[in-house]
């Protein structure tokens, strides 16, 4: 089944800028139906960020959510609805449909996978964590059959129910187009709910 960006606008002033789990959390809030949903991803807002831990929304802020074709009409109620988001309120408004379009590079702000090895209270070498995490990440793209080179960029993380997971940006590159696609619909990791693994085309759909 094809999926889509169903793209949302909001209405408000600030949200967090760790607020993929309060934003997910809203959501289900304000359509019960939609927690727990497999096969949606929420993409996280974006917006202005400043070092107080907020992002600033600008006049072209959206919610935007990936799910497949026939699963529209499950998030459409969202339109015209109220979202708290850890005390900043959000407006959505009337959605338009985005259509994915493969591109030979995207880039995924977060990507979280649990790695059992480094299950524990101390704090794991560095280098052996990204180690690990690229030859999953690399285990579950072959899964998909996908074969771009993945690189890990950023060290980045979220906070789920009070608990720090760590995670990297990621970006995937040198796909064919049914590749890309794949990558975007299905994206890689867990959390796609709040956030992670929720791939997008770089700037252009290029590399670079």
């Amino acid at each position: 089944m094809p999926h889509i960006d169903l793209a949302l606008p909001l209405v408000g002033s600030q949200v967090p800028s760790d607020h993929g789990y309060p934003l997910y959390a809203a959501i289900s809030r304000a359509l019960p139906g939609l927690h727990g949903a497999t096969w949606l991803a929420v993409h996280p807002i974006s917006g202005r960020a400043f070092g107080d831990g907020t992002i600033t929304l600008t006049r072209g802020a959206r919610l935007r959510l990936r799910m497949p074709i026939d699963r529209i009409g499950d998030a459409l109620p969202l339109a015209g609805r109220r979202l708290d988001v850890e005390g900043s309120a959000l407006q959505v408004g009337a959605p338009t449909v985005q259509v994915l379009e493969p591109a030979t590079s995207v880039v995924a702000r977060l990507v979280v996978i649990k790695l059992t090895h480094f299950a524990g209270p101390s704090d794991p070498d560095r280098d052996a964590v990204a180690g690990a995490f690229s030859a999953e990440l690399q285990r579950q793209l072959a899964k998909l059959g996908i074969a771009g080179a993945a690189e890990l960029r950023a060290r980045r993380s979220i906070r789920v129910a009070g608990r720090r997971v760590v995670g990297f940006a990621v970006r995937v590159s040198g796909m064919t187009p049914e590749q890309s696609l794949r990558l975007l619909e299905h994206g890689v990791g867990g959390k796609r709910r709040m956030g992670c693994g929720v791939f997008q085309a770089t700037r252009g759909g290029t590399d670079g």
